[in-house]
């Protein structure tokens, strides 16, 4: 499924879509956005483990611990 939006760019971002053949731009445009999500979701994903690490590593986890933790959570049908 598409969406159409109405988007405003800097002039050097026009002056280099003006170069875009017709029917390209869209394609261009969704291209470039999907790389700069998937840096997006990595970049939090990493800032997310970062927090854990830190949560976590204050207190000492065992892997039995996160054995049951898993099992428990499978259990609840996640």
């Amino acid at each position: 499924m598409t969406h159409r939006i109405n988007i405003v760019v800097h002039d050097d971002v026009w002056r280099f879509l003006r170069d875009v053949p017709l029917g390209q731009r869209s394609r261009t445009i969704n291209e470039a956005l999907r790389a700069w999500v998937r840096r997006r979701r990595r970049l939090d994903a990493a800032a997310d483990m970062d927090r854990l690490r830190k949560d976590v590593g204050a207190q000492a986890v065992t892997a039995e611990e996160v054995v049951r933790w898993v099992r428990e959570d499978r259990d609840a049908g996640h």
